[in-house]
């Protein structure tokens, strides 16, 4: 098994809450995480929604289901019969011991209107993504994001990493954008495997999950909407837009993104503005959840296929996305993602957001410093004054440099690895 960084959090978890839930798009490891963290410790007992048997007991009877099960226990798949966790909080409400229960769920089980509040307050949730880089690679967890957000200069972090070594000259990252993080086909060779098992996925994806959530009327409209994201990732969501291209009713379309955000197919960036409260209505970036399924989705096996698509740069910005999305719940201090974007045309691919002290961060494949890039830098300085910390270009080079006493290059291993 490849250690997953969020392992550590989980074990705390259960030491202090008495119900943790751990959530997660289907086939990223949370079984098998699951699992590897019941030890003599916590002897936990196992047991799963994906068998029939126990599905139907916990469905004809939740309360019984529950109250049968002693000692802690891990229950998988519990989106299959959301009615649990009404029992679980029955128990709960009885006995707040710390650690009793550990589930897994692969939708969002806490945004469905039936159990929405069941048990609030009274659990834990942690989101399981794809394998990082560093994950895959058994590296640490990367600190330069903290190092950001502490550092008084550029020189400063340049001193502070921890540079891929010499040995490493194989730029892992492209590998790694079209194998994607899903553990099986993150460690396949085949390209022609690794498409067949996506093209799989999506199919029990769309029949089976779907159907356990959510009443689809027209799965090849759906199944084309899958297509048109991975062809659309890194872009600025327009629904209308979508409704258009796929032949289906705004409201359509609008429910059946909602879905693929649930189910952790998608997830939304949104932009940065001073009113907090604007930040929800203004349109968001959309990514797709692993740049694998992106990009066998959109017919493409190789490095050479994604450039001649004109798809490189927004599936690099893609993975980025989904890079800092694995890393943010693992940092010190609690840190938010969005997006900068002014109407003068300036931008900046990411701003991370602590404590109201913001980092820019701007990515490109290619190993130079665009002048439009450091315009960009230049106006975020501006806008934010003393609350923007440092500007970060992450490239596809191997060097790190200091281009300013706030504004340095990075290249996306010394980032991420």
């Amino acid at each position: 098994m490849i250690p997953r960084h969020i392992t550590k959090i989980l074990e705390t978890s259960l030491r202090n809450f008495p119900v943790v839930l751990l959530v997660g798009a289907r086939q990223v490891g949370k079984s098998t995480l699951v699992k590897a963290i019941a030890s003599s410790s916590w002897p936990a007992r196992y047991v799963t929604f994906d068998d029939r048997t126990v599905l139907d007991a916990a469905l004809t009877d939740p309360d019984g289901f529950i109250g049968g099960l002693h000692g802690p226990v891990i229950i998988d798949e519990v989106q299959r019969a959301p009615d649990v966790l009404r029992a679980i909080k029955l128990v709960v409400d009885h006995n707040r011991r710390p650690g009793m229960f550990l589930l897994t769920g692969s939708a969002n089980v806490l945004t469905l209107a039936a159990v929405s509040e069941s048990l609030a307050g009274r659990v834990a949730v942690h989101e399981l993504h794809p394998f990082s880089l560093a994950e895959l690679n058994k590296k640490c967890v990367p600190s330069v994001m903290d190092t950001l957000f502490s550092a008084g200069s550029s020189s400063e972090i340049i001193t502070s990493l921890e540079l891929v070594p010499p040995a490493i000259r194989e730029d892992p990252v492209k590998k790694f954008i079209i194998s994607g993080g899903y553990p099986v086909p993150a460690l396949m060779k085949d390209p022609a495997a690794r498409r067949t098992w996506f093209e799989s996925y999506r199919k029990t994806y769309i029949e089976r999950d779907l159907r356990d959530i959510a009443n689809i009327a027209n799965l090849p409209d759906f199944n084309r909407l899958l297509t048109i994201l991975a062809l659309r990732t890194g872009q600025v969501l327009n629904v209308s837009g979508l409704a258009r291209t796929v032949g289906l009713p705004t409201t359509s379309v609008r429910r059946y993104f909602n879905l693929l955000v649930q189910t952790y197919q998608a997830f939304l960036v949104r932009p940065y503005l001073a009113n907090p409260g604007k930040r929800l209505v203004r349109s968001s970036k959309v990514y797709a959840g692993d740049t694998g399924q992106a990009c066998c989705y959109g017919a493409t096996d190789t490095w050479q296929t994604l450039e001649q698509q004109g798809r490189a740069g927004f599936m690099v910005e893609t993975w980025v996305a989904n890079e800092l999305r694995k890393l943010l719940p693992l940092m010190k201090g609690h840190t938010d993602l969005y997006f900068w974007r002014e109407r003068t045309g300036y931008e900046v691919d990411f701003i991370l957001e602590r404590g109201g002290e913001v980092i820019g961060l701007e990515v490109k494949l290619g190993t130079g410093i665009p002048s439009r890039t450091l315009k960009s830098f230049k106006r975020l300085r501006e806008s934010f004054g003393d609350r923007c910390r440092f500007c970060v270009l992450l490239h596809g080079g191997k060097e790190a440099v200091a281009v300013g006493e706030r504004t340095l290059a990075l290249s996306f291993r010394t980032f991420f690895w």
